[in-house]
């Protein structure tokens, strides 16, 4: 196996080319245990990491509005109080990928994880489709990125192993590949939404997203998430599969206020054979709240 730094360091120099059928290999992955499918979505920050990246806003004060910069966390509670306002340019710290890197590695480096870290390193681990769903505007290939920065730092060689093991032995066809290509693959199948960006609101035909109110873009990331995780379980009847579960992860209260009606009201009406599991990381610790079918 790969240590933790030739594993970055190949990551960084080497592009191995994979074809659109070794993708669809990955698109899901059975527990064999209760044969079921496990998928995931994660929120980004404050939520696996809690990363520096500040929001500008504007802050009421005697004197007038003054410039202030605030964390993600902070941003969740005061973003509609009537004392704070954006900023020209409030989220450009949430677009530049450089940046996106740089904080990622000083979050990593301080050990600032966040309550669904260590769910979202077991999701990897156990080898699960997962996407990211989070109100940053990068190009989804900076959260690409982001994921084997992760795994380089946190990841060890078992844990490592395990999660190389368990791709392989969940899908037969990639028996020989090398690990690195088999965690390429796995990795490059998981869906990365950063739902303020250009490049998701053009592909889903939005006028433009509200950076400061993810909550209808993350529902449109997340119903269309549950449907190509359906539709890739269809393919896999004569494997067993007797259970789907999807779980969202979120630290903003605004956003599971939101998602679990979304949940209820719309994706178990459209997916009657998915049950779904919410976890509120909002007061720091992880709430989970199942949402099963009542068929």
């Amino acid at each position: 196996r790969l240590n933790q730094i030739n594993l970055y360091l190949y990551y960084m120099s080497q592009q191995i080319i994979i074809t659109e059928k070794q993708l669809k290999m990955i698109g899901v992955r059975l527990d064999e245990q209760n044969n079921s499918i496990r998928a995931y979505s994660f929120d980004w920050d404050d939520n696996i990491l809690k990363m520096p990246t500040t929001i500008k806003m504007l802050k009421r004060s005697d004197s007038g509005w003054v410039p202030v910069e605030v964390g993600t966390e902070e941003f969740a509670l005061v973003r509609d109080s009537e004392n704070y306002k954006l900023a020209e340019g409030a989220f450009d710290n949430f677009i530049n990928e450089e940046a996106f890197l740089t904080d990622l590695l000083k979050a990593l480096e301080s050990n600032s994880f966040a309550p669904s870290f260590e769910k979202f390193k077991e999701a990897l681990i156990y080898a699960n489709p997962i996407s990211i769903i989070t109100a940053r505007g990068h190009n989804p290939q900076a959260l690409r990125k982001g994921m084997d920065l992760v795994i380089s730092h946190t990841f060890n060689e078992e844990e490592l192993g395990r999660m190389i093991d368990n791709v392989q032995q969940t899908y037969p066809e990639l028996d020989g590949e090398s690990p690195e290509t088999t965690l390429k693959i796995y990795l490059d199948s998981h869906e990365y939404h950063p739902v303020t960006s250009k490049i998701f609101t053009d592909k889903f035909g939005l006028e433009g997203g509200s950076a400061a109110n993810p909550e209808e873009n993350k529902k449109i990331a997340l119903r269309d998430y549950v449907s190509n995780i359906v539709r890739n379980a269809s393919e896999m009847v004569d494997r067993g599969v007797e259970k789907l579960s999807v779980g969202f992860s979120d630290d903003d209260l605004g956003n599971i206020n939101a998602i679990i009606p979304f949940i209820k009201e719309v994706l178990q009406v459209e997916f009657p054979d998915v049950d779904f599991v919410v976890y509120d990381t909002s007061e720091g610790g992880m709430n989970k709240i199942v949402l099963k079918q009542t068929n």
